[in-house]
C-alpha cells in the first residue's frame, strides 16, 4: 500500500466542520504515531546495543546505504535556583530572555490521567 493511500485510509470518515470529528481523527493518529514511536525507539535501542556489543563507533550499511554512529555528548544546564541567588533582579532580567508563542494543547482522556498523577 503506497503511503498516500494509507494516509487516506486513516482520514476516512473525517468531517472537517465538526470539531469531534477532528479531534477523533487526532486521537487516532496520535495513537499511530505514539506505536510507531515506540516501534522506531525500540529500533534505535537495538541498534545502540548492536554497536556496543562489537564496540564500533560507526556502521556503513551497504544494501540500505545507511550509515550508524555512536557518538557521546555532554548536555550543560544552568542551575537557575543558584543563578538567582547569585544575580540581582536587574541582572537576571538582563540574563534570563523571555518570548511568547501559541501552542495547541490537545488532552486525550488518557492524558487527563497521566496527568492528574502529577499535579496535584
Amino acid at each position: 500500500m503506497e503511503k498516500k493511500e494509507e494516509t487516506q485510509v486513516v482520514l476516512e470518515g473525517l468531517d472537517e466542520t465538526n470539531i469531534s470529528s477532528l479531534l477523533e481523527k487526532y486521537k487516532e493518529v496520535s495513537e499511530i504515531l505514539s506505536q510507531l514511536n515506540n516501534t522506531k525507539e525500540m529500533i534505535r535501542n537495538k541498534i545502540k546495543v548492536y554497536l556496543k556489543e562489537r564496540e564500533w563507533d560507526k556502521y556503513v550499511d551497504d544494501r540500505t546505504k545507511m550509515s550508524v554512529s555512536l557518538t557521546t555528548s555532554k548536555r550543560q544546564t544552568i542551575d537557575k535556583t543558584q543563578l538567582e541567588i547569585m544575580l540581582t533582579k536587574s541582572q537576571m532580567a538582563q540574563v534570563i530572555k523571555i518570548s511568547t508563542y501559541e501552542k495547541l494543547m490537545i488532552l486525550t482522556p488518557e492524558a487527563k490521567e497521566r496527568l492528574k498523577k502529577y499535579v496535584k
